[in-house]
C-alpha cells in the first residue's frame, strides 16, 4: 500500500510514472543545453490531424517529431488575423494533459497570441510503462530530459511560423510543467517570460520531515536513494533556473499546496536569477482560484506587450 501511495504522489508531481503556418527557418538556442540538448537541425515533421473553428481562433490537433523518438501530440491555437503574434507554450501538471490550458489559450488568442500545448512523454502511446523512480532511475532520467527537450522543440514549432514575433515568446508550466520549466528557462534563451505554477526546485532531496520524504526513506534502502540522487541530481531544476537571465520569471505558489512546502517554494525562488517575482495565493495545488489566474494573465499581457483583448472579470 505504501508503494502505491508513493506512486500516486510522484505521478501528481510529475516525479515518476509507471505507467500548417510552418515555414520560417528555426531560431536556434544560443547554448547546447547539456543533458537537454538535441539535434536542432532535425526535421520537425509537423503534422495536423484536425481543426476546429471557433469565434476568435482555430484549434488545431497537431503533432511533431520528438528528438528522443515518437511524436509529441499538441494543440495549436491560432488567433484570427494576420499577425505578427506573440506566442506561448504550455505544459500541464502530472495528472493533466494538453487540454489543461486550452481555455486560457483561447483567452490569449483574443489578444493576438499563438499557443502550443503539448502532452508529456508518459501521456503518449509509445511510452512503455514499467518500473521507475528508485526501481529504475534511468527511466526517470529519460522522462525528464525528454520532457524538456520536447518543450524546446515546441519552441522550434512556434518560432518556425512566419506569423510569430520571436521577441515575444512565453512559457507557462504547472506542477510538472513548472518543475521542468525552470530547467528550460535556464538553457533556452528564446523565451522572454516564464510562469512557474507550483513547481519544485529539485526532486532528489528526501531529507525533510514531510510525509513524502519520510515514506521514501522508509520504503527504500539508503543505497537505492543514493543511486537515484547520483543520476537525477545533475538535472535538478534549481541547477539551471539560476541561469535564466535575461528571461523574466513569475513564480506562483499555493498557500495550501499539499505537495509544495513553503520551504521548497522559497528554495525554488531563491535559486532563480533576476528578474523575478513571486506570489503566494490562498488556494491549493490545483490553482483553481481567480486571483492567480488574473495575475498570470495580467503579467503575461505586460511582458508580451499584448494588444487590448484581455478584458476579463478581473478588471
Amino acid at each position: 500500500m505504501l508503494n502505491r501511495q508513493l506512486g500516486t504522489l510522484v505521478l501528481l508531481m510529475g516525479f515518476t510514472v509507471s505507467l500548417s503556418g510552418i515555414g520560417r527557418s528555426q531560431s536556434h538556442p544560443p547554448q547546447s543545453g547539456g543533458p537537454f540538448s538535441y539535434d536542432e537541425k532535425a526535421p520537425l515533421d509537423f503534422r495536423e490531424a484536425g481543426v476546429e473553428t471557433l469565434s476568435d481562433a482555430t484549434v488545431h490537433d497537431v503533432s511533431y517529431a520528438s528528438p528522443k523518438g515518437g511524436r509529441v501530440p499538441a494543440y495549436l491555437v491560432i488567433p484570427k488575423g494576420r499577425g505578427p503574434f506573440a506566442a506561448i507554450e504550455f505544459v500541464h501538471w502530472g495528472q493533466g494533459n494538453r487540454t489543461e490550458f486550452l481555455s486560457e489559450a483561447l483567452l490569449y488568442a483574443k489578444a493576438g497570441v499563438v499557443s502550443l500545448m503539448i502532452d508529456a512523454p508518459y501521456r503518449r502511446p509509445e511510452w512503455v510503462a514499467g518500473p521507475s523512480f528508485m526501481d529504475n532511475p534511468q527511466k526517470d532520467f529519460e522522462l525528464y530530459t525528454q520532457l524538456v527537450i520536447d518543450a524546446r522543440r515546441g519552441l522550434d514549432v512556434l518560432l518556425s511560423r512566419s506569423d510569430v514575433d520571436p521577441k515575444r515568446v512565453a512559457y507557462v508550466g504547472h506542477s510538472l510543467g513548472a518543475t521542468w520549466g525552470g530547467a528550460l528557462a535556464g538553457v533556452d534563451k528564446r523565451v522572454k517570460a516564464v510562469v512557474l505554477m507550483g513547481g519544485l526546485p529539485n526532486i532528489t532531496d528526501f531529507s525533510g520531515d514531510d510525509e513524502y520524504s519520510k515514506d521514501v526513506r522508509q520504503q527504500y534502502k539508503p543505497e537505492q536513494i543514493a543511486k537515484y540522487v547520483q543520476l537525477i541530481g545533475p538535472i535538478d531544476p534549481e541547477k539551471f533556473v539560476g541561469h535564466s537571465a535575461p528571461t523574466h520569471l513569475f513564480f506562483q505558489f499555493a498557500r495550501w499546496d499539499r505537495f509544495i512546502s513553503a520551504a521548497n517554494a522559497k528554495r525554488y525562488e531563491s535559486a532563480a536569477s533576476q528578474p523575478k517575482v513571486s506570489k503566494t495565493y490562498n488556494t491549493s495545488h490545483e490553482f483553481n482560484d481567480l486571483q492567480s489566474w488574473c495575475d498570470r494573465v495580467d503579467w503575461i499581457g505586460k511582458e508580451l506587450q499584448l494588444r487590448s483583448g484581455l478584458q476579463t472579470v478581473c478588471k
